[in-house]
């Protein structure tokens, strides 16, 4: 087995699993260091973990603004359940999330590095 691609295969898991011990800042600086390398799929899989761990805060975010913007404009709004929908949604999102990083490093172990 090539050394290259043992390394490449644990930089690439360790990218999804850091949603465990560093989400975002890991793959985040992963992608910023292989992409300057000759590493290719170290840096698209920093670059897919890294997304795949920001987006449930970009979409908490987005959330908080569409309630607070419902919230300022009517008068007699109550926003319980627009804000249930909203949480629900974004507690299934980071769910999913979560388990498509842990799946992706399993993957990225068991040595099927094309995503």
């Amino acid at each position: 087995m090539n050394d290259n691609n043992l390394t490449d295969r644990i930089v690439n898991a360790l990218s999804y699993l850091s949603i465990l011990f560093l989400p975002v800042i890991f793959p985040l600086i992963v992608w910023i260091i292989a992409k300057n390398s000759d590493r290719p799929t170290i840096a698209k899989n920093a670059c897919y973990a890294f997304w795949s761990q920001i987006f449930p805060l970009l979409y908490v975010i987005g959330a908080i603004l569409v309630f607070s913007v419902f919230s300022l404009n009517l008068a007699n709004f109550h926003g319980g359940a627009l804000f249930g929908i909203l949480l629900t949604f974004a507690l299934l999102l980071a769910l999913l999330l979560f388990i498509y990083n842990i799946a992706m490093a399993v993957k990225m172990l068991i040595g099927r590095e094309e995503a």
